[in-house]
């Protein structure tokens, strides 16, 4: 496959298409715009906490999958900015019991393996559609919290992914490694909070339902910068085309930029990820990808936007 078909295929992708709505709520969240969550200190600690609700499309496909994920993702969002998810409430909404149980069977398993407690919900029986809201808190040492818009240039850019799992059936771009261990998958996560702790990354984000590039691209973009990616470096299992891998929505999975890239491999690594440096940032503001001897432009962030042209 051509590079310029990966670029073309990828910006048509309805995952990252999606995150241009929000720049419409730049106004309402302005400091923490384009964070993966809010915070604020109190004490020792900075509470971290998040929200999300999950996708249509996916709780069509898969009602199960929706409730895990609903909890899945919220659990990301806070281990992204280095603190370990707690707690958290939801809103769901169902046509039917049947889709009800589904759901909260989901969610119930998600919340064991994450180690989440659920304080508090609600629900909507007999509903014209299915959907699932997640609201999350979590804790990070004070001074210790990873930022989506502090990339520097000439950050190594790495990319963290579990890549032992396989695509959900009917959901070619999720990606599903959960089948493991709590303590495993704790463990995973945790890589993240001992980066934010060492302070070893200027810069991470989750990666999201926007794809893998479609995350890199948003946090270079609220981060004013942009940068080269070699996309052959990007962790990838053997049996999946790259171009699906490049939208896929990993179970576990980062990007970090940083001034230590051996240490921060070196970190993902004993935290049982597969981790590799795919690029480096500039102050172009222009996204490169490179495969193979070929390079095309991804995204030029001083036309174009990921999140609704916030500048």
């Amino acid at each position: 496959m051509r590079l310029k078909d990966i670029v073309r295929d990828i910006k048509s992708y309805p995952g990252l298409l999606r995150k241009r709505y929000a720049g419409k709520f730049y106004e309402l969240v302005t400091d923490f715009f384009g964070e993966d969550a809010g915070f604020f200190d109190l004490c020792d600690y900075s509470l971290v906490f998040t929200t999300d609700g999950i996708w249509h499309k996916v709780l069509e496909k898969d009602l199960y999958w929706g409730g895990f994920v609903s909890i899945l993702v919220n659990v990301h969002d806070v281990y992204a900015m280095g603190a370990k998810a707690r707690y958290a409430v939801n809103v769901v909404s169902a046509k039917d019991e049947n889709c009800l149980d589904e759901i909260k069977r989901g969610i119930a398993d998600a919340s064991k393996k994450y180690g989440v407690k659920i304080l508090k919900g609600h629900v909507h029986p007999d509903s014209p559609q299915n959907s699932v809201d997640v609201a999350m808190i979590g804790f990070a040492r004070r001074g210790c919290v990873i930022r989506s818009n502090n990339a520097k240039d000439r950050d190594s850019i790495v990319v963290a992914i579990d890549t032992d799992g396989r695509p959900r059936k009917n959901l070619p771009y999720n990606f599903d490694s959960t089948n493991k261990d709590s303590e495993i998958l704790l463990y995973q996560l945790d890589s993240m909070v001992e980066l934010a702790e060492r302070k070893l990354v200027n810069a991470g984000k989750d990666l999201s339902n926007a794809g893998i590039i479609g995350t890199i691209a948003m946090m270079l973009e609220v981060s004013d910068k942009g940068a080269v990616i070699d996309i052959e470096r990007i962790p990838k299992p053997d049996n999946i085309d790259i171009s699906q891998w490049l939208k896929t929505y990993p179970a576990c999975g980062f990007c970090v930029t940083t001034k230590f890239p051996d240490d921060v491999i070196d970190i993902f690594r004993e935290h049982r990820l597969d981790a590799d440096v795919v690029g480096k940032v500039d102050s172009s503001r222009v996204i490169r990808l490179r495969f193979g001897n070929e390079e095309e432009i991804f995204m030029d962030l001083n036309r174009e936007s990921v999140l609704g042209n916030i500048r």
